[in-house]
Order: C-alpha cells, then structure tokens, then sequence
C-alpha cells in the first residue's frame, strides 16, 4: 500500500535527488542518489584526542586543544563537512529536506559502532538547541532529529534537555573568540530536568570551533552531568 500510494503521488510529484536533482525511484526514502551518496566524505581518522579534528598520528592532541579549554571530555565527528555533504547540510537545516536525516543518522550510527567508546556507558542523549525564533522559522530542530535517530538506533534515551533562551548572532560569522563570547549565557537546563550523575552525548550538525558544544556541554555539566561527549555529523575544517 505505501509503494503504491508513493507511486501515485510521484505521477504528480516527481522525486528528485536533492543533490544533482536526478529522477529518484519513488521508494527512495533518503531522498538522494547513489552517486551523492557515495560523494559524503566520511572522517577516517586519525582524530586529536580531545576534539575530533584529523591528526597525522593517533593519540595526539592539536595545537588548538593545546591552546582552549572545551568542557566536553572528548568530541567526534562522523564525516568532513565539505563537498556533497556541505550541500545537503544546508538543504536539511534550510529547505526543510528532512528526509535526509535519514542517511546523516546512518552514518553517525555507523561511526559510532566503529567507535563504540563514544557511547559506552551513555545514559542520556541530548541535543544542542536552538533559539525559539529559529525553530519557528525552520519549523523543527534539526539537532534534535539526529539526535533522537541515534538514541532510537542506540537504545539510549533521548530527552530535550537544553533550551536557548538568548538570540545570538549566527555562530558562522564570527571569529573563534567571537563566536566563544557570543554564546556565553544563551543556554539554560528546561524546567524540571534532572541530570545529577548522567553521562551525556550531546549532538549537533557541524562542530567547527568546539565554540557551541563546549558552552552547551558547560551548562549541562553546572547542572550536575558527570560527563559530556560531543557527537557531531560533520567536522568542518
């Protein structure tokens, strides 16, 4: 029935890739072809050990962490943000292409198996929010899609735990001191939450700085959290 229901509507509505716009089969979930598919770069490591950027050696720690403080205990990221991907990005979060969650979920949940330290000992997923306005303006959270996929394919609990309650400038047009300045005090734990002693994954689209995770990963850990580990879909370089 839902073969024959997508069949019809695709008479009218033709699917097409998202990414290079070829007709699609219209069973095709995702919403992409193969080809952009297979153009998703995925981050093969190895990783500084404290926030996920691609290192020459396993184990090393970059120049950055050297330098700043990240409140999260350790960070990863399950592809490059760049080329195919960093075009579907845009369309998830600003065209409303929800349907590739599907594959972004994919291949966190695929990374994480990889790296099953990440979620080793997890108690809770969360996600990082966004401010009232973007929501309304977007119609969802796009953080929180990926992040309740990967507690549902992980069997860990999802829950909204953070709240953005200060509007910031957009974190993509500032400098790395900008954009750690601009987030101090915009989040806040919801009413009622409880997090005394949990380990925490908190999830996002695209970690470039550390800047958001880290402030995010800060309120959660003066709320009572034990741990903090970042999970990301991409690592922009």
């Amino acid at each position: 029935m839902k073969a024959v229901a997508k069949s019809f509507v695709n008479l009218f509505y033709p699917l097409h890739c998202a990414g290079c716009k070829i007709p699609l089969d219209p069973l095709n979930d995702p919403g992409i072809c193969i080809s952009c598919e297979a153009g998703i770069q995925l981050n093969p490591g190895p990783y500084c050990a404290k926030c996920g950027r691609p290192m020459p050696i396993a184990g090393d720690t970059c120049d950055e962490c050297k330098k700043i403080h990240f409140y999260f205990s350790v960070a990863r990221s399950a592809c490059l943000y760049e080329g195919t991907l960093k075009e579907l990005i845009h369309l998830f979060k600003y065209k409303g292409k929800i349907a590739l969650s599907k594959i972004f979920s994919r291949r966190m949940a695929e990374f994480l198996k990889s790296n099953i330290y990440m979620i080793d000992g997890i108690d809770l997923v969360t996600s990082v929010p966004m401010h009232g306005r973007q929501v309304m303006d977007r119609d969802f959270n796009h953080a929180n899609v990926l992040a309740a996929n990967i507690a549902k394919e992980s069997g860990i609990r999802f829950t909204d735990t953070l709240e953005k309650y200060l509007a910031t400038r957009r974190q993509n047009e500032l400098s790395r001191q900008e954009r750690l300045s601009n987030l101090t005090g915009a989040f806040r734990i919801k009413r009622g939450a409880s997090l005394g002693g949990l380990r925490i994954l908190l999830v996002d689209d695209v970690m470039t700085t550390g800047a958001t995770c880290s402030v995010c990963a800060k309120t959660l850990l003066d709320a009572g959290c034990s741990e903090v580990r970042c999970l990301t879909l991409a690592r922009g370089l």
